[in-house]
């Protein structure tokens, strides 16, 4: 049985993910993101407060389905139907990811992950069997209870499919003939070597009902199972007058063979009842596989839905605006007031966001004073890709935006002790490996690449490989102080309508607003006026603490 709400059709599975996930976790920033997934944020008053405790397991879950792209229009709406579901309806989620989290963990407790091994004799085993069938059943009659209490308040189809298929593949019926299953093997988990005294009543020794024949050397033979059940009788003293007086009218019966005084028997029946306990049991086994993966699934899906809703109270605590996204054709790109999401978490403070309309442009190079927020805004456009084709919301008014089967991020890496050659030597040998595994649908993302060679060398080299993918249709984003690389594709690319030039806005008196506006590559990064702008602050500073 599927639970599927983060897919109408499939379970989640580890497949066809990002190539090199660790990387573009690293150059987005997308840890802060998944920590954001772990706790709820919530705003009192104007101080922010983090209740309840911290969840990694939540985390985790977001992290693992965000590294799936989802494949296109109808996947996306049905992942945001949910979101907003879950959403309006957390305390269910929440319900739901509790409930299958307390089963899985007691099915642990009874040995889910050794398979019983702990368990040396096999009367034990089945034990324990029958107790995890019994624990999965009640499982998914709850489960089915609550959606059933709830479903008024669902539209998502996830929902309401679910339900629709426990009530398909579990009807009532079906769920009670379980039940009476369960119950008449409930003697032999809890009752085998013991009796539970109930009130005036005691659970007895079971009885099991086995029509047979005798063959040659009084063997049986054609046996058959008529009936099994758990007999409650009233209590009695085993050793009393009444139970002696059982004892002697069963062994007068005709066709009914006394067991007390003869222990080789009693074993053979003790044997012949697990036998037949085994046999009923074996009918319910599939259940045991299908509910347990079930619950799985149910866990780890609700808790992604509820990392996604902690993401939420984190964005609405910092005053973040944020939008369901639209699908659009292959390249188009059109945001408003879109920001990067990473850096508002972390700063706490406002952060400036972008507007433009990029529609149908494949290549996008963006040029500009130092600085300026280039790198910024190439980690908003990475980030809200990467949350759209999961889909959940981005930090943008509004955002559409095609889908891409891979992105990549190329970004600059800084020299430490893991290196064991140069800067340049690095680049090109994870270039080679994104190269080997771009798409014609891709999206690359490349930040200061080949920046650590001298400039002549550097734009030649980012000249080739640009111009090359962008002949094989991979869709690219560029931040590049390599000026001669630039100023060549504007030459070149002046009648093509599928490249954008952006550039870092910055102001006549210097200061910069951090906003990308269409405009040709600039012949200067504006360092120098940085440099005098750093000069500047520092000669003020010295001139307050002088007076």
């Amino acid at each position: 049985m599927n639970v599927n709400l983060l897919y109408s059709d499939r379970e989640w599975g580890n497949t066809k993910a990002y190539f090199d996930w660790n990387s573009i976790c690293k150059d987005l920033g997308l840890e802060k993101l998944f920590k954001a997934a772990e706790r709820e944020c919530v705003l009192r008053g104007t101080k922010i407060d983090y209740p309840g405790e911290k969840d990694t397991y939540l985390g985790a879950a977001v992290k693992k389905v965000m590294r799936i792209p989802l494949r296109n229009e109808e996947e996306v709406r049905y992942r945001q139907e949910m979101i907003k579901d879950c959403i309006k309806k957390k305390a269910v989620v929440t319900e739901l990811y509790e409930m299958s989290g307390r089963i899985l963990e007691e099915w642990e407790k009874l040995g889910r992950k050794n398979n019983g091994m702990g368990v040396r004799d096999s009367k034990g085993r089945l034990i324990t069997d029958i107790r995890i069938l019994k624990l999965l059943v009640k499982g998914v009659s709850d489960v089915r209870a609550l959606l059933e209490d709830n479903l008024s308040g669902f539209s998502s189809e996830g929902f309401t499919a679910l339900y629709e298929r426990i009530i398909k593949e579990f009807p009532e019926d079906y769920n009670l003939n379980i039940d009476d299953i369960i119950n008449d093997l409930t003697f032999f988990s809890d009752a085998t070597g013991k009796k539970e005294e109930r009130g005036n009543y005691v659970l007895y020794y079971p009885r099991v009902k086995i029509d047979c024949g005798l063959s040659d050397g009084l063997k049986l033979s054609d046996l058959k199972l008529e009936h099994i059940e758990t007999i409650v009788k009233p209590y009695s003293n085993p050793r009393g007058v009444i139970a002696k007086l059982q004892s002697t009218i069963t062994s007068l019966t005709p066709g009914i063979i006394s067991l007390y005084d003869d222990q080789s028997m009693m074993g053979d029946a003790a044997e012949l009842e697990y036998q037949t306990v085994s046999y009923v049991y074996s009918v319910c086994t599939p259940l045991v596989s299908s509910f347990g993966q079930f619950f799985d699934q149910l866990h780890f899906q609700t808790a992604f839905y509820l990392g996604v809703i902690n993401i939420r109270s984190h964005l609405q605590c910092h005053h973040i605006d944020y939008c369901f996204p639209e699908v659009g054709e292959k390249n188009d790109l059109k945001y408003d007031d879109l920001k990067e999401v990473v850096m508002n978490l972390e700063q706490g403070g406002e952060v400036v966001g972008n507007s433009g309309n990029l529609n149908g442009k494949q290549l996008v190079v963006i040029t500009g004073a130092n600085q300026g927020g280039k790198s910024t805004f190439l980690r908003s456009i990475g980030i809200a890709q990467m949350m759209f084709q999961c889909g959940l919301f981005v930090a943008a008014k509004s955002y559409r935006s095609g889908l891409y089967s891979s992105v990549f991020a190329h970004f600059t890496r800084r020299e430490d002790s893991a290196m064991n050659s140069g800067r340049l030597d690095e680049e090109l040998r994870r270039m080679d490996q994104i190269v080997s595994n771009l798409g014609d649908d891709a999206l690359l993302l490349l930040n200061e690449s080949f920046a650590t060679t001298t400039e002549k060398e550097g734009s030649a080299i980012a000249y080739d490989i640009v111009r090359a993918l962008k002949e094989e249709g991979v869709s690219i984003f560029t931040v590049t102080h390599l000026l001669s690389f630039a100023q060549r594709i504007y030459e070149e690319s002046k009648d093509d309508e599928k490249v954008s030039f952006l550039s870092a806005e910055h102001l006549e008196d210097g200061r910069r607003t951090y906003r990308m506006i269409p405009h040709e590559p600039e012949m200067t990064s504006f360092g120098l006026e940085l440099y005098d702008q750093v000069l500047g602050e520092l000669k003020e500073e010295r001139e307050n603490g002088d007076t």
